[in-house]
């Protein structure tokens, strides 16, 4: 074996590399080794003749599948080089798009992007409830209505379900779309209908990360996956965060009872954080009163104390600012900036802490969704380059012609589908009938509008000699606002042998939706505390410690118990996040963590992100810190004004 081996045979890591069971639990708190010994343990298999192509590696984030992937294959492990680790989506996705299963499913995986998803909300709101509702009817439908842990997945649970589920699939089978979120519950469907396909012998061992944060849905596919395999879940109650995704921490607690005689190890001694950090974590999670069995995190006297600071500032600009410029001097005093990872939980946040960076030449990188995505004049472009390719692109159509409206023009457009429905037309061909006056139907002006706006956009950019020359229309240089979208469009063009519409489009759409993985960490990384999940830094910064974003409130109609949970995982969630920080004393860092706040921020910017402020003064929104930040204890530094 030539990679490095700092475990001890006596310790559980190596039990868990080692264990010759079929099935392994793994309860794991922040830090204790878990992801290193899942390493470990595909390495054994490699190292014992298993095929790359039969272990599968599972985990929760695509972020953390790029982490576990850099590092299997820097191992020298025969083999490793030809893993990968994988989201449970990603791997969903991958085998919806055969063409055994696509024949079998009957649907046209045309994913929506996050922001095509309007739309569709406000063609389904009259029907059922408002927006919200819309919301968390798509959330149950995505994990397969199984909203507690004791349901079975793919049944709607009642006639709300029943209508909500039909509405929606007769609009994606309309529009010729899948939703992001509903390739788990299709493969499901699928493998559950099969028992002899052949993708549920695919895999001989199956090694699942973050655990408890599955739904029932997603652990039902991994069940449906392992009949035959062998099978190691790792995980943490204490870290469960995704209950909106109706993910149960009870997943990982009741995994023994249906699979009597598995190993059952802990982790508990932190190999990752500072001590001091290990502290505040234990004082926070303290907190919460619905853990079944409190496990405190052991700290290891080596890692150091750290370097902990809480500070707040005047404002949200000059917190920008001032986490801008503790970066950008971090780097000059020779900190890498792969070795930087700063969390936000909100796009009012992360969006301005990106521009500043990039502003100050600092390599940064956004792992919010879509994030070359998240300004409307990218969304509009992109639409009209979807449309360019393809005038049937029936969800780019919908999103163009509603963006202007009220609703999306929701009551027009309804005239306009129900028109293509009972005669068979496209709705392009139905709005070039509206627009030209062959056609008349109520309430369609503001939609015939629009679509005379993208009739001209689209003229405009079929007279232009190339590609480039279409990208430049739709992305120009030196504009904010489409800057990231243009960088990955013209590095596709440079590396494409000829212009093809089709391909470069696709090629596009999956860089956007799925990046490539980096061999080496260079960049600052921005992310939500969600999607931190598995990742470490030498260096975290949490920016918008404030109530309303951590925690966030509860929801308005939400009974005492059910809000009394939710602040529990807004808990974890925090827990989480002040526990990616890593110190690495061999290589002299000691780990460093940063939690930043704000005073006041103007109030129409509050209320866009979920703050209901306490207090306003004139348009300004007087903040107050997250209380989370006064359960960090005595072992926390005294806050300081920045």
């Amino acid at each position: 074996m030539a990679w490095s081996d700092d475990l001890s045979p006596a310790t559980p890591a190596y039990q868990i590399a080692a264990s010759a069971n079929p099935r392994v639990r793994v309860v794991a708190g922040p830090g204790t080794g878990k992801s290193f010994a899942m390493k470990r343990r595909v390495a054994r298999l490699l190292e014992n003749g298993v095929a790359p192509n039969a272990i599968l590696p599972v985990t929760f984030t695509r972020v953390a599948a790029e982490d576990l992937h850099r590092e299997l294959v820097g191992m020298e492990v025969p083999g490793c080089d030809e893993l990968e680790g994988i989201t449970l989506h990603s791997l969903a996705l991958r085998m919806l798009m055969r063409n055994h299963v696509l024949s079998a499913t009957g649907r046209i995986p045309r994913p929506l992007n996050e922001f095509e998803l309007e739309p569709l909300i406000c063609d389904l709101m009259a029907a059922h409830g408002g927006k919200m509702a819309v919301k968390k009817l798509r959330m149950a439908y995505e994990a397969a209505w199984a909203r507690l842990q004791h349901q079975q997945p793919g049944y709607a649970t009642g006639r709300a379900d029943s209508a909500f589920q039909a509405d929606l699939l007769q609009w994606l089978i309309f529009h010729e779309a899948m939703l992001i979120g509903e390739v788990i519950p299709q493969l499901y469907q699928y493998l559950h209908a099969n028992p002899t396909a052949a993708e549920r012998r695919e895999y001989n061992h199956i090694l699942v990360d973050e655990y408890q944060d599955l739904n029932r849905a997603e652990q039902g596919v991994i069940n449906l996956l392992s009949e035959d395999a062998d099978v190691c879940i790792v995980g943490d109650d204490d870290q469960s965060i995704y209950g909106f995704k109706h993910a149960h921490p009870e997943g990982i607690r009741e995994w023994l009872d249906t699979n009597a005689g598995a190993d059952d190890l802990g982790l508990e001694e932190c190999r990752r954080c500072p001590t001091q950090v290990v502290e505040m974590a234990n004082s926070l999670i303290g907190h919460n009163v619905q853990r079944p069995v409190p496990r405190p995190l052991n700290p290891i006297p080596a890692n150091g104390a750290g370097d902990v600071r809480i500070i707040q500032y005047p404002t949200i600009s000059q917190e920008v600012v001032g986490v801008a410029e503790l970066v950008a001097q971090m780097i000059a005093d020779g900190t890498p900036a792969g070795d930087i990872l700063v969390l936000t939980q909100s796009r009012a946040f992360g969006r301005p802490l990106y521009e500043a960076l990039v502003a100050r030449d600092v390599p940064t990188k956004s792992y919010y969704a879509e994030s070359e995505l998240s300004h409307d004049d990218a969304q509009r472009a992109f639409a009209l380059l979807k449309l360019f390719v393809n005038r049937e692109d029936r969800v780019a159509l919908r999103w163009l012609v509603g963006a202007n409206g009220s609703n999306w023009h929701a009551a027009g457009y309804r005239r306009v589908r129900e028109h293509c429905e009972n005669t068979g037309a496209t709705p392009w061909s139905a709005m070039i009938q509206l627009e030209s006056g062959v056609l008349r139907l109520p309430y369609t002006n503001g939609i015939i509008a629009s679509f005379r706006e993208i009739i001209q956009a689209l003229d405009n950019l079929e007279v232009l000699p190339d590609l480039r020359s279409v990208v430049d229309q739709l992305f120009p240089d030196g504009q904010d606002s489409t800057r990231d979208i243009r960088e990955l469009a013209i590095a596709i063009l440079d590396a494409m042998d000829a212009e093809v519409r089709e391909e470069f489009l696709r090629k596009l759409s999956t860089t956007i939706s799925q990046p490539e993985i980096p061999t080496e960490i260079e960049d600052v990384r921005i992310m939500s505390l969600h999607k931190s999940k598995g990742l470490s830094a030498p260096v975290t910064i949490i920016a918008g410690c404030v109530q309303g974003l951590l925690p966030r409130p509860a929801e308005a109609e939400s009974t005492p118990a059910e809000a009394a949970q939710h602040l529990e995982e807004q808990r974890r969630l925090f827990y989480v996040g002040i526990t990616r920080v890593k110190a690495v004393p061999q290589e002299r860092k000691p780990g460093t963590l940063i939690l930043t706040y704000s005073r006041r921020m103007p109030a129409r910017d509050a209320l866009s992100v979920g703050i209901t402020p306490a207090q306003r003064q004139y348009d300004q929104a007087i903040l107050h810190a997250s209380n989370f930040i006064r359960e960090l204890g005595p072992s926390a530094p005294d806050p300081i004004a920045g």
